[in-house]
């Protein structure tokens, strides 16, 4: 199996943007081999195949994570952060609906809407639909 140790690093920063180091002390002390996993198989190995450019890959995993109810809200921070169109990402929340379902779609866009207002208050511009609210979303349990 081929491996790109450090190109899965690169995008695993990329990803990770400005909590990469954060993330990457919390999965060390949760499971050492899980991280180098995370690390060396999932950004190693599948993320840097030929065939898919960057972009297309974190939609595929955000669309997959939010139907599985998954941890997007790192991923959607990601994908800003790495320069995704935030109406593209926007978009692809918006197409699971016919899809995955209402209720995944907005559960994914609520999420969104969380991450896209937290960029704004920090400071960044990010151009989409969402409007700025004064309310975070708790997913119910």
């Amino acid at each position: 199996m081929r491996t790109d140790r450090d190109g899965g690093r690169k995008i695993r920063l990329l990803m990770q943007g400005k909590k990469a180091d954060t993330f990457e002390r919390i999965q060390r002390a949760l499971d050492e081999d899980m991280f180098e996993w995370t690390e060396e198989f999932n950004f190693g190995t599948v993320w840097t195949r030929p065939g898919l450019d960057f972009e297309t890959r974190i939609l595929i995993a955000i669309t997959s994570l939010a139907v599985q109810g998954g941890p997007i809200r790192n991923y959607l921070h990601g994908g800003i952060q790495a320069g995704i169109d935030p109406k593209r990402i926007h978009e692809t929340l918006v197409m699971l609906t016919p899809y995955a379902g209402f209720s995944v779609a907005m559960d994914a866009l609520q999420v969104w809407g969380d991450v896209v207002r937290s960029e704004r208050r920090r400071g960044n511009v990010v151009d989409c639909p969402v409007k700025d609210i004064d309310l975070e979303y708790k997913k119910p349990t």
